[in-house]
């Protein structure tokens, strides 16, 4: 009895793996799937099985089972199936070596070897889009210099991305319905694509560049300072003296008067007031002499802050940089997270159609089928989760770049390791305190302060500014009389002005004090700057240090997570393992295929953050390969 039950085991642990092959190669195309080959594995296992299952106790532990179900013959046919994975996953020690001493700068002394000595195999499925190595080692194929191309004069790259993904022109653009905003198109855009598009259409760099435009235009305007004020002045006029009415009235009384004595002369003309024409035209020449530097002084502080604008636009450069790489970053993982949750529902569903069939042959439990439907339904709950951080993920990249309300990004970058570093921890922090922008604008805040005291000072000094008009002035009258005052007549003045604000009450040395706290707070920035700089350095570099480590031990806990979630559905299929061993089994696997994702994700960020506490890398020394 017990034989017989061992048999109808056996045959339904076989017409299960024989409908999910079927299934599979409906599905997946054969030869390029690891699941396929995982499937042929389990239908040569199951044939072990039917023959050997006879001669096997139904109690059977796990280790007698091993030697019962694999004897030499058909642990042949599984290394020839399997040519690399089941070493590697018997074998983690030697295929992912621990590296928690060795260095970024040794990487390539750490890898290469592995990397040249490593079998090819053929290339796994991308179930996840997650790629799986052929060998402990990842293949590189992105390097740093790849991720900084060099730009154009224009200041931008040169990668040519979609012309679709501009955004309108009209800064001041308001949609006001729904098909404005509509998501109708989906590019597929490369990291360089994502950092050109963002270089192009960033609002924050284009806020950048006007401010330096702006600054600019300050410094021109204190160095028109050096040249002296020529100015022009004419004016024309018609006046009618009301003195001279006056008069005229007084003229008219006086020969009244004479009149009625019969005193008047004959042929008294009238008198009349007239009125005059003149124009008048100046022409001014004034100068400061500035013998105490005020002018030069404001010359170099407007000069230094052009200087402090040029800096923090260097700056935000690199944290657009920055930020675009973090978000593309994040796109992968979110994009890995929903490949990755997509196949924990294949895999559970898979689980349950395995725990259904051994229902309805009659070995199986009804408690496996609900402990089977309650995992497929937390792992769609899973799914729809990572749907969601995908959708945020894209709208937040697209949110960086500025592109057209109606596009959508999507990651064409395939998910593995950006590139390596060489150069040792106190390289790199060299180079941090020789490139970082932010402590050169410290010691040009210090001196702009220092121009500004110098200016203060020099305007509590005596002032001389010398002058020089030359005045043309045109004049003629109603008068006919020959003799009335009309003509053309020139002149000129020369003037020299002395102003000494000799009392102010302290004024100028509070400002003055100001400027020296000015320069002290300065200073005392630029020594908190280094530190910081340090920090984010050696963060950086032990960041990536780590990152580096785990990504070998993450692949190979994937490869040993594959290996035991197959050998427990054979365990399951065959009546000696149980829905919760291939649940579990199902879980690990996801767990290690999210923390190899993780570790190249987190790689990748660890290396632009090593990139950003730098800065101006593609003037540097940097590797081509680890």
């Amino acid at each position: 009895m017990r034989v017989f039950r061992q048999i109808v085991v056996v045959g339904v642990g076989a017409a299960i793996t024989f409908s999910n092959a079927g299934q599979s190669a409906c599905a997946q195309p054969p030869a390029q799937s690891q699941e396929s080959s995982a499937l042929s594995n389990q239908l040569e296992l199951a044939q072990n099985i039917r023959s050997t299952s006879n001669t096997s106790p139904a109690s059977a532990s796990e280790p007698e089972l091993a030697i019962a179900l694999n004897p030499p013959t058909s642990e042949s046919n599984i290394a020839s199936t399997f040519p690399s994975e089941p070493l590697l996953a018997s074998q983690p020690q030697q295929a992912a070596p621990a590296v928690p001493s060795t260095g970024p700068e040794n990487l390539a002394q750490s890898r290469t070897p592995a990397a040249t000595g490593a079998q090819q195999q053929p290339a796994p499925s991308r179930l996840n889009n997650v790629p799986v190595p052929s060998s402990p080692v990842p293949i590189i194929r992105g390097t740093p210099n790849e991720s900084f191309p060099p730009l154009t004069p224009k200041g931008i790259l040169d990668t040519k991305p979609p012309g679709s993904l501009e955004p309108n022109p009209n800064p001041l653009q308001f949609p006001t319905k729904p098909e404005d905003v509509r998501i109708e198109q989906t590019e597929s855009i490369t990291l360089q694509q994502a950092i050109d598009l963002a270089r192009r259409n960033s609002q924050v760099l284009q806020i950048a560049e006007k401010q330096v435009d702006q600054t600019r235009s300050v410094l021109r305007e204190q160095q028109a300072a050096l040249f002296p004020d020529l100015t022009f002045q004419m004016g024309a006029s018609r006046s009618v003296s009301a003195g001279g009415q006056i008069g005229v009235q007084s003229q008219i009384r006086r020969q009244d008067a004479l009149a009625a004595q019969n005193q008047l002369p004959p042929n008294t003309p009238t008198p009349q007031n007239f009125g005059t024409i003149g124009l008048n035209n100046t022409l001014q020449l004034s100068y400061d002499l500035d013998i105490f530097g005020r002018r030069n002084a404001n010359i170099r502080a407007a000069r230094e802050q052009l200087r402090f604008r040029e800096l923090d636009f260097e700056r935000q450069a690199e944290e657009l940089r920055f930020d675009t790489a973090e978000a593309y970053y994040n796109l992968q993982n979110s994009d890995g997270q929903v490949a990755i949750r997509q196949a924990s529902v294949r895999n559970a569903q898979q689980s349950l159609r395995d725990a259904e069939a051994l229902e309805r042959a009659g070995v199986g439990t009804r408690f496996a089928v609900l402990q089977a439907q309650s995992n497929v339904a937390n792992e769609v709950q899973q799914l729809s989760v990572a749907r969601r951080d995908q959708r945020v993920a894209q709208r937040r990249l697209a949110e960086i770049l500025n592109i057209s309300q109606s596009a959508n990004l999507t990651a064409a970058d395939p998910v593995e390791q950006a590139g390596a570093w060489r150069l040792s921890l106190e390289e790199s922090i060299v180079q941090a305190f020789k490139n970082r922008p932010e402590l050169e604008q410290q010691l040009v805040q210090r001196n702009i302060s220092q121009q500004q005291r110098r200016s203060i000072r020099a305007g509590g000094l005596p002032q001389v500014n010398v002058t020089g008009s030359y005045n043309f002035l045109g004049q003629t009258s109603d008068n006919q009389d020959p003799f009335a005052a009309r003509g053309w007549a020139s002149g000129y003045a020369l003037q020299a002005n002395l102003t000494w604000n000799i009392f102010d009450g302290g004024a100028v040395r509070a400002r003055v004090k100001q400027r020296d706290a000015d320069i002290s707070i300065a200073e005392s920035r630029f020594d908190q700057l280094r530190n910081q700089v340090r920090r984010e350095v050696e963060q950086a570099y032990f960041g990536l240090e780590s990152s580096f480590a785990n990504i070998e031990t993450s692949e190979a806990g994937v490869l040993q997570s594959r290996e035991a979630l197959r050998l427990a559905r054979l365990r399951f299929q065959a009546g000696v393992g149980t829905q919760t061993d291939v649940i579990q089994a199902e879980t690990d696997l996801t767990r290690a295929e999210r923390n190899r994702l993780s570790a190249i994700i987190t790689y990748n960020q660890g290396l632009s953050s090593l990139q950003r506490a730098v800065t101006n890398l593609p003037t540097n020394n940097l590797s081509d390969a680890p």
